[in-house]
């Protein structure tokens, strides 16, 4: 298969998620939340409880660059029915380092929670810092929760934290999984973190909001935020009690 007839192959696999992903790719650039090549964004294109075929950034390639190009910056990968072997489209590209966590997310999604099909990983800096201020997962979830009214609405029971783990190692991916058997979105201590969604768009506002969280937990401190008596009457309010 020639050049042209890859790129083609890949755009009209590609073509019901591409302007959700240069949207998404370009905020997340734009906020710094992806310095020189880092974060990436994965979909699943297949249906059922089966990997199938993922559509996974490159790597190398910068989310800006996603942002301009998303096609130029995407690979196919096929997976075979019972294993986690892989063909790549086009042939000889090198899917994200961090494949071991999209490949184990997304395995759990299609047997678990089919109808979300996105990853997004990012870097977003306040929250980075403050997993190094607090590296407790407890703690760090506690801190978040009380410091937005949104929070205890939208990110209770859909937000966790794991300890730290290698970047790109199977154990993060592993626990990464397993954790969003339950959850939206996962923290990774000193890293950044990961959501999951029907779009990316959707993974993206998990990522706002933990991160408008992240700074107003570093700019007042961790101890000034919602009590949880405070917390409680929000969820209350929205019959989440």
């Amino acid at each position: 298969m020639n050049a042209k007839a890859v790129e083609t192959q890949l755009r009209k696999a590609a073509a019901p998620y591409l302007d959700d992903i240069s949207v998404v790719a370009t905020e997340v650039s734009r906020r710094g939340w992806a310095e020189a090549n880092a974060g990436n964004i994965s979909v699943r294109l297949g249906a059922g409880p089966i990997l199938g075929t993922l559509l996974v950034k490159r790597a190398s390639i910068r989310m800006r660059d996603l942002a301009r190009d998303p096609v130029d910056g995407l690979c196919l990968l096929r997976f075979g029915a019972g294993d986690r072997s892989y063909s790549v489209l086009p042939k000889g590209t090198k899917p994200s380092s961090e494949l071991p966590t999209h490949v184990a997310v997304h395995d759990m999604l299609a047997r678990f929670r089919h109808h979300d099909r996105v990853v997004v990983h990012t870097h977003p800096t306040a929250l980075i810092s403050l997993t190094h201020r607090f590296p407790n997962p407890r703690q760090l979830i506690r801190i978040l929760l009380s410091m937005h009214t949104e929070a205890p609405v939208l990110l209770q029971d859909r937000l966790t934290a794991v300890p730290f783990l290698p970047p790109g190692s199977s154990s993060l991916g592993r626990a990464t999984a397993s954790a969003l058997e339950r959850y939206s979105a996962v923290i990774w201590p000193g890293h950044g973190m990961i959501a999951v969604g029907r779009s990316a768009a959707a993974a993206l506002d998990f990522i706002e909001l933990v991160e408008k969280t992240a700074e107003i937990a570093l700019n007042v401190g961790p101890s000034n935020g919602l009590s949880p008596a405070q917390q409680k009457s929000i969820r209350k309010a929205f019959g989440l009690e």
